[in-house]
């Protein structure tokens, strides 16, 4: 066992530890929403719940731990070009703990729960903001990249937009119209700057991995990243359109026909997510057929990048789910179900695996204050290696 103190865990504590509580919060909301009720699912994704809200705590309080008594390595992060990546991951695992609220606490029995879910929600927009603007400037005006070394970790920093915008259309429909009104056009518009780009970011792995193949094993697993904006995406403009039929339908405005808008919003919203949700099948495909010619090629070492494979197939599933809530599709349903219980064996292997990482502490290293900056994301490193 790697011996380690307390001070040095707190300066290595980099942000990709904030993919666990993406993970886990998804896996949670995707337990508890079933389609198919099972005896102790709600119980199930309520303990899960209590349990991310507790590790995005810790991440939380470390983080700020790291960056009061070592401030210098906020400076090395944000400047490392693979590991700032992940300052994305903070903005959307708080998105599934405001999903949660809404899930799991109904505004009939909780009547506190739309008020807190409304605030948290405009906190996570704060945290978006800074990913999808500090970080991309970074990006293009700071960092060293070549085409040859990018990676589907360039999605990271742009998907909390998405990620923002698919959780407003789930609060947007437990406030009233007021404020229901004002998170629906934001989350229109902040879906707006994260799906577009994210959609020329997938453009451009494409068209990496066509010319300079797949990832090398320690990067394999990142294919599944192009899930998350395709997925979230679907969700959010399905939902949104769903919540502006609603609440639109009930307005009285004159200068614009309201109620057509929100007819449209929410056809427009089930087409434009259909279209989605057939890419996101040929990236899912694609990406397990990676996974599987990779693991032939080389041996893949367990590193906290695995819990990239959680959210974007979790969010996917969420996608799925609403399909078959909307449209009544048994198709749907069925697979959903099954992308669910696949999801969550997934998460115990993975979490099981990480624990043991932390009890014999290799994976608590911080890639940026190990050795000078490469191109290399950080979460993807090998445990064994000092990065």
């Amino acid at each position: 066992m790697m011996k380690k103190t307390a001070s040095e865990v707190i300066r290595n504590f980099a942000p990709s530890w904030f993919t666990i509580t993406m993970g886990t919060g998804i896996t949670a909301i995707l337990i508890y929403t079933t389609p198919y009720n099972f005896k102790g699912c709600k119980e199930i994704g309520v303990v899960i719940f209590a349990f991310n809200c507790f590790l995005f705590a810790m991440c939380t309080l470390i983080s700020v731990l790291r960056y009061t008594i070592y401030p210098y390595t906020f400076s090395k992060m944000i400047n490392h070009p693979g590991q700032s990546m992940f300052i994305g991951t903070i903005p959307m695992g708080f998105a599934t703990i405001v999903n949660s609220i809404v899930f799991m606490f109904p505004k009939d029995q909780n009547p506190w729960a739309p008020n807190l879910a409304f605030i948290l929600f405009f906190v996570d927009v704060l945290l978006m903001l800074f990913s999808c603007l500090v970080v991309p400037f970074y990006k293009m005006a700071i960092h060293k990249n070549s085409f040859d070394k990018m990676f589907a970790t360039w999605l990271l920093p742009v998907v909390p937009a998405v990620v923002t915008a698919a959780s407003g259309s789930v609060v947007a429909q437990v406030l009233d119209s007021e404020k229901a009104k004002l998170v629906i056009l934001l989350s229109y518009i902040i879906w707006g700057m994260g799906v577009p780009l994210s959609l020329c970011i997938i453009a451009f792995y494409y068209s990496k991995t066509v010319i300079h193949t797949l990832p090398p094993p320690e990067m394999l697993l990142s294919v599944f990243l192009p899930l998350g904006p395709l997925g979230q995406g679907c969700f959010g403009i399905v939902n949104l359109g769903v919540a502006a039929n609603k609440l639109f339908a009930a307005s009285n405005q004159d200068f614009v026909p309201v109620e057509l808008i929100g007819k449209v919003a929410q056809a427009g919203g089930a087409l434009i997510g259909l279209v989605m949700w057939g890419f996101g099948v040929f990236w899912l495909i694609m990406a397990i057929a990676s996974t599987i010619y990779g693991l032939k090629k080389g041996k893949v070492t367990f590193n906290i990048g695995w819990w990239g494979l959680t959210f974007p197939t979790g969010v996917f599933i969420s996608a799925t789910n609403t399909f078959a809530k909307e449209f009544s599709n048994n198709g749907f349903k069925v697979f959903g179900a099954f992308l669910t219980i696949c999801l969550f064996v997934l998460w115990v292997f993975v979490m099981a695996k990480t624990i043991q990482g932390v009890y014999n502490k290799r994976m608590l290293v911080a890639p940026c204050l190990a050795k000078p900056q490469t191109l290399q994301p950080p979460a993807t490193q090998p445990v064994q290696a000092a990065e």
